[in-house]
């Protein structure tokens, strides 16, 4: 029986992975490189320090450890000084729907924790019974650590939970955790979320799943 649905934030609650690609791009690009879109939608859910080796190899770019931090800094500063934040239709009304039929709901991002704030304000994030960023923790999808965080947190199993997603290594994540998977045909196509248990075209189409009803 579920008890805990777990949301993915970039993809699933907001329609911001453009600008994250943007911002990027835009770094790359001032040191000759380029990267291409579908790259970081495919790794979405690593943290930035993950995705960047994975950018350095796409552009032929190199940058020296001891820079990288800094480079990581000044991406995510252009990243929301570009952004305009927008919530997929439906979104928070699926969220309070669920709470209203007695689910724990949390928010399981890999992004950082000023990113999520600029992505949600406080009221928007008050939605949610529990928040947990890629700066809390040390392995990011599809290291399955951040959902068993926020289902200790939730006070559910893991096999209590369901995980909604889009993009494939955090449904690796949510399956390496144990917990159920549903993905939403947002950022990539069918074909790439396979391995989830199940396929949405939306994200109201949660509120029809037999599961959560």
């Amino acid at each position: 029986m579920i008890r805990g649905v777990l949301f993915d934030l970039d993809g699933v609650i907001v329609d911001t992975l453009h600008y994250h690609y943007l911002a990027w791009k835009h770094m790359f690009e001032k040191l000759g490189g380029k990267i291409s879109e579908h790259t970081v939608l495919l790794h979405e859910g690593r943290n930035s320090r993950e995705i960047l080796p994975i950018l350095m190899q796409e552009s032929g770019v190199l940058i020296p450890a001891d820079q990288q931090a800094q480079f990581i800094e000044e991406k995510r500063a252009y990243y929301r000084s570009i952004v305009q934040v927008q919530q997929y239709p439906g979104a928070f009304e699926a969220i309070d729907q669920l709470k209203q039929r007695g689910y724990r709901v949390a928010l399981v991002t890999a992004c950082a924790l000023k990113n999520m704030q600029h992505s949600l304000n406080s009221e928007q994030q008050a939605h949610f019974d529990f928040i947990i960023t890629g700066d809390e923790v040390s392995r990011a999808k599809p290291f399955p650590d951040s959902y068993l965080i926020a289902a200790r947190q939730l006070q559910v199993k893991p096999v209590e939970c369901m995980v909604v997603e889009n993009a494939p290594l955090g449904i690796e994540a949510a399956k390496n955790a144990g917990m159920y998977c549903v993905a939403i045909e947002t950022t990539l196509g069918r074909e790439y979320l396979s391995s989830a248990d199940c396929v949405l075209q939306s994200i109201r189409d949660l509120l029809d799943l037999p599961a959560l009803k």
